[in-house]
């Protein structure tokens, strides 16, 4: 707010409003998209990708049935709790 606002003690013009409400539907899917990721599992493995970008070797099938026992395990891990 401007120092003359103050002085004159003039409201709030009807943009300020519309500005907040702007910036709290922002917040507002900021957070769900942050639920849905840490739901999904997106956080859990950051160190992953990194090295997944480092790999020239194509990926062979050991490597994707490895991927996939860990997921099942995961998925039962989730199932038991």
């Amino acid at each position: 707010m401007c120092p003359n606002c103050i002085l004159n003690q003039a409201g709030l013009s009807s943009g300020v409003y519309v500005a907040y409400a702007v910036c709290l539907i922002f917040f507002i899917v900021a957070l769900l998209a942050m639920r849905w990721a840490f739901a999904n599992g997106e956080f859990e493995d950051m160190e992953g990708s990194k090295f997944d970008m480092m790999d020239d070797e194509p990926v062979s099938n050991r490597i994707e049935e490895a991927k996939a026992r860990v997921e099942m395990s995961r998925a039962r891990a989730a199932e038991i709790k």
